[in-house]
This record gives C-alpha cells, structure tokens and sequence, in this order.
C-alpha cells in the first residue's frame, strides 16, 4: 500500500511551523502568545508599515505544518484577518496599526463568530454624534491567545464599518468553552457600548471590501488546514493498520480496509486540488473566487466528515480517546465544517446567486483543478 503525500507549499515557514508543532503538541497549555514571538503576525503586513510583505501562500505554509500535526493557534485570525481588516484604515492610521502588530506592541484579534464570515456582521452601530454605540451578541469567538484591542465589524446606518476598541472597554465575555477540536471559545455580549469617533477606522466601500478579502482568505487558509489534516490522518490511518495485528496478521491485509483507506486517499487527492484550484484563482483576482470557495467549501466538508468516520472506525477504540493525533485529527475536519460557514450555508448562497449549484457544478470545478 503505497502512497505519497507532498506538501501544498513547501518551505522554510512549513518546516519551522511543522517542528514547533510537533515539539508542543503534547504540551496542553502553551506558554506566551506563540502566534507573535514566532514572528507569524507580520507576515502579511506589508513592507512600509514594517512587516515581511509576504503573501497568502506563506501564511498557508503555516497553518498546513501546524494542522499536519493537530496543533491549534489562531493562525488565520490574528495573521490573516487582523491585517487585511488593517488595510481598510486610513494610511496614517492603518500603517501604525499594522505595525504595532507587525512588532507585537500591539495585540489585536477579530471579535467574529468563528463560525461566521467576517463580512456577516451580527453587531450594530448607533452613531451618537460624539461617538458610536455598539450591541449585539457574538458567539464562538476564539480566545486563544490574549488580546489587548479587538476589530469589531459592525453595521451602521446599512453599511459596513470596522471599529478599533481596546480590549478593557469591550469587557469580558459572558461565557467561556472549550470547542470540539479544542479551541478556547468565548461569547461576548455587547450592549450599548460606547466607544469614541475614533474607534471607526472604516467606512463604506472600503471596510466592505476589507470584510469580502478577510472572508476569502479565512476560507481560503480554512480548505489548506483541512487539506494538511486529511493528508495526516490518512497517514496516521495507514500506520495504524501496518503495525496493528488481527488473527496473527496485519489489519493492512484485510482487502474491506484497504479499500476504505484508498477512499480515504482518493478523496484527499480530490481536496487538494480543489484548494490549490482555490488559490489559484485567488492569485489571478478571479471573478468567480468567491463561487470557487463556495463550492469547494461545500466539497470539502463533505469529504472531511466522511474520512473523519472513517478513520475513527478503522482505529477501533482507540479512535474514541483524544490522546490518538488521528481522533484529534478527526475532530479538527469535523469541527472545519463549521468554520466560516458550514456547507449547508454555502450552498445556500450559491443557490440563491446562480440557481442550483448541483453536482454537475462540483464537476465542473474538480475537473478544472486537475
């Protein structure tokens, strides 16, 4: 049973996120704020304002080593979505903002539903004259890491708009949870909170763009974490069935197994190039982008969920005990679905935007990633 499993993008950013990861896998609270003392906030943060001037490529570097091995960090939150978000502010305001980050003076997170798209805003504005007030309930935010200023989309007068607000004045959230793949979770209640004229750095057009490209580049960074992830279990399953014995042989002899773990790699063969499909188009601007992730959204969770049974089943009863890297594994696709809209949003949103988005349209696109 032979298989290969090359890398999605390769390089010295994998390889410095895959050692740590797997040097702290094991280690159940980490110390410090990792994301910011390795460096990663920078790495979108463009070269004036202080930072690398990478692309999206290299944050994905990222998230697929520390996904290969079940680490969770808030990669795509604090690296992705903080700056593009930055970029919507003013330039004397947005470059001294993005470079506070870019340095780690300054620790900013997105107060956004993980399981919502940055641009599906469940805050409202109230402008006061002096000032705004801000209400509303947002649920599943990651609090991984500590925070010191939260970016807060909400909605005023119809439009879009992106608040700046320290921390302190937000308060604490009303409830706090660990969530199935083992992220800190918090829901944050916002009722008539006034924060000053100042705190809105956009506006309009420009925070509305802002939310359309952090939404892109969250599921975008979402389908390469559950990519590296299927790529892992589907490993961790062929171990599994290569060294465990049954009736004096290998659990890798037995033809029903065999046939469900090459299902397994067949699928993930399929994943990854409907994500690097995704990025491509990502790279050339494409007016279908958002379609492109959609569907491949849509794709994805499906045969996430399926590997993800499948590869509990074949683990027996270790599959039920979260010491296993393949049931954390499993957890982490499962809980992937959820994230930035779960499948039956998307198809959703397709339908309502281009009519039936069927199987003859997920064709279409699995064949142009090949």
């Amino acid at each position: 049973m032979s298989t290969s499993f090359p890398s999605l993008f390769p390089g010295m950013l994998l390889d410095a996120a895959s050692r740590y990861a797997q040097d702290h896998a094991a280690v159940p609270e980490l110390p410090g704020d990792p994301v910011r003392e390795l460096g990663w906030t920078a790495t979108l943060v463009p070269e004036e304002a202080g930072g690398v001037g990478g692309s999206l490529a290299d944050l994905a570097s990222i998230v697929e080593g520390l996904a290969t091995h079940g680490m969770h960090l808030p990669v795509v939150e604090t690296c992705a979505v903080v700056p593009l978000l930055l970029q919507a502010a003013a330039p004397e305001v947005g470059n001294r903002w993005l470079g506070a980050v870019a340095e780690g003076s300054a620790q900013l997170a997105p107060l956004i539903a993980l399981s919502a798209m940055p641009e599906e805003m469940a805050l409202r504005a109230r402008h006061l004259g002096i000032g705004y007030e801000l209400n509303g309930f947002v649920q599943g935010v990651d609090v991984s890491l500590p925070a010191t200023h939260w970016l807060v989309p909400a909605e005023v007068d119809g439009e879009a708009a992106i608040f700046l607000v320290d921390a302190e004045r937000v308060g604490v959230p009303v409830a706090r949870y660990r969530t199935m793949e083992g992220r800190r979770g918090a829901d944050f209640a916002l009722a008539r909170l006034t924060v000053p004229q100042g705190s809105c750095i956009a506006r309009g057009g420009q925070a509305r763009n802002a939310l359309a490209a952090a939404s892109d580049a969250a599921l975008l960074l979402t389908a390469v974490d559950t990519v590296a992830a299927l790529a892992a279990l589907t490993q961790q399953t062929l171990g599994h069935l290569k060294e465990r014995r049954q009736f004096g042989v290998a659990l890798s002899t037995f033809q029903v197994l065999r046939h469900r773990v090459a299902d397994m790699y067949v699928k993930y063969l399929g994943a990854k190039g409907l994500t690097i499909h995704c990025f491509h188009a990502h790279e050339q601007k494409g007016s279908d982008l958002r379609r492109s992730l959609r569907l491949a959204k849509v794709s994805l969770a499906e045969t996430a969920r399926g590997c993800a049974e499948a590869a509990i089943q074949m683990h027996g009863g270790m599959g039920l005990s979260e010491e296993v890297l393949a049931t954390r594994l499993a957890q982490r696709l499962i809980a992937s679905e959820f994230r930035y809209g779960d499948r039956l949003l998307h198809a959703a949103h397709l339908k309502a935007s281009q009519g039936d988005a069927g199987p003859s349209s997920l064709s279409n696109l699995a064949r142009s990633a090949q």
